[in-house]
């Protein structure tokens, strides 16, 4: 090719002809060059438009056309709506929204005693107490409110009565079973003063008078003494037809309770009966006012407090019941198409009301009462006190 091009050019060939001649063969060449710089100006301006979008703002990018952007919100907001639709229907979803509640909830119970009338002279103590757990009944309903008082009853009823703390070590009651139902209640009480032994023994089903239980009560609490400096002693004593009864040691003892509103005589408020034994009737009132007197528990009226400074005012609310609190906790998982927490709280539920129905039973003051007895030495015994 070449060659031809240098003869043509000696021979004088004009351009013109020259060009004539490699018209054909030049023109593959220029368009195979066009298509290549075609690409490659599409290849750059593609690369240009990209390095443009990337450095731009997203507050400058804009669409040709507001109604398409209308129109994909639209659509946004109905595949918003078909996603909830989906989470509605579809119960196995991971999402859920989880609000735990928790309601407290108050119940009021009624205690009641099968052999306590509400209108027993002393049932205003006797449930006042039961309502603090301080005493409770006997397995089958009863109270057994004329039984004499045991010192073992004494002693759990004391020590759960009042926060009182130890004064003497504790030690073991030689004559007395660790597995005696107040065996817990007996080293506690001795601990904190309730009780005294004798050579480390106790004999916890000895019953107690009148007077013997005022003077341990008396003295475990401070009141020895009256406070007033207008009253005498003998002058509170003078209102008991039988206060000539009283030993000499126990006067101001005695004396400083009734100035306290302790005592509770039944059925007449002028008579002592010092040497008659203690029913359970009779301790719980003796119990309850003390604890009045220490701001412990609030007082109320009673015919048949012995009050001569005339510390009680007559009201006519009584109470008889029992308020209990419990805090339940509610679960709620908001979750689509699942019951499984409700069938689960029933569940709870059921198990919650097999675990009440446990008898009101203590042995070893395990849930807070005064005890019972489940062996033959229940207390037994007449008194003049009638329901």
């Amino acid at each position: 090719m070449s060659q031809i091009l240098y003869r043509l050019l000696l021979n004088s060939t004009s351009l013109a002809t020259l060009l004539a001649l490699l018209a054909p063969l030049l023109s593959p060449l220029a368009a195979l060059s066009l298509l290549t710089d075609a690409a490659a100006a599409s290849t750059l301006e593609a690369n240009t438009s990209s390095l443009q979008v990337a450095e731009l703002p997203e507050d400058q990018l804009k669409d040709d056309d507001d109604d398409d952007d209308d129109d994909d919100d639209d659509d946004d907001d109905d595949d918003d709506d078909n996603d909830d639709d989906d989470d509605d229907d579809d119960g196995d979803r991971v999402d859920s929204e989880y609000i735990r509640e928790t309601t407290t909830t108050t119940t009021v119970t009624e205690v009641t005693y099968t052999d306590l009338a509400t209108d027993y002279w002393a049932s205003g103590f006797i449930y006042r107490l039961a309502s603090l757990d301080v005493v409770s009944g006997y397995p089958d309903g009863e109270f057994l409110p004329n039984s004499y008082l045991t010192k073992a009853h004494y002693a759990a009823m004391v020590t759960k009565a009042f926060n009182k703390t130890a004064v003497r070590e504790v030690v073991n009651i030689r004559n007395v079973s660790q597995y005696y139902w107040a065996y817990d209640a007996l080293q506690e009480a001795y601990a904190e003063g309730w009780i005294d032994l004798d050579d480390d023994t106790f004999n916890p089903e000895a019953t107690l008078t009148k007077l013997e239980m005022w003077v341990m009560l008396a003295r475990s609490l401070g009141y020895t003494e009256i406070t007033s400096t207008t009253t005498t002693v003998e002058e509170i004593l003078s209102v008991f037809t039988d206060a000539d009864t009283i030993p000499v040691e126990y006067r101001g003892i005695v004396a400083a309770l009734v100035e306290r509103g302790i005592l509770v005589s039944y059925p007449t408020t002028t008579e002592l009966n010092l040497f008659e034994m203690v029913t359970r009737a009779e301790a719980c009132s003796y119990l309850y006012q003390a604890m009045a007197s220490m701001n412990l528990v609030e007082m109320f009226y009673s015919q048949y407090i012995v009050d001569v400074v005339g510390l009680f005012e007559e009201t006519t609310n009584t109470t008889t019941e029992t308020t209990v609190e419990t805090t339940t906790d509610t679960n709620t998982v908001i979750t689509e198409g699942d019951d499984d927490d409700d069938d689960d709280d029933d569940d709870d539920d059921d198990d919650d009301d097999d675990d009440d129905d446990g008898s009101n039973c203590n042995q070893g003051r395990g849930n807070g009462s005064e005890g019972w007895d489940p062996g033959n030495s229940r207390p037994h015994g007449g008194s003049k006190d009638g329901d």
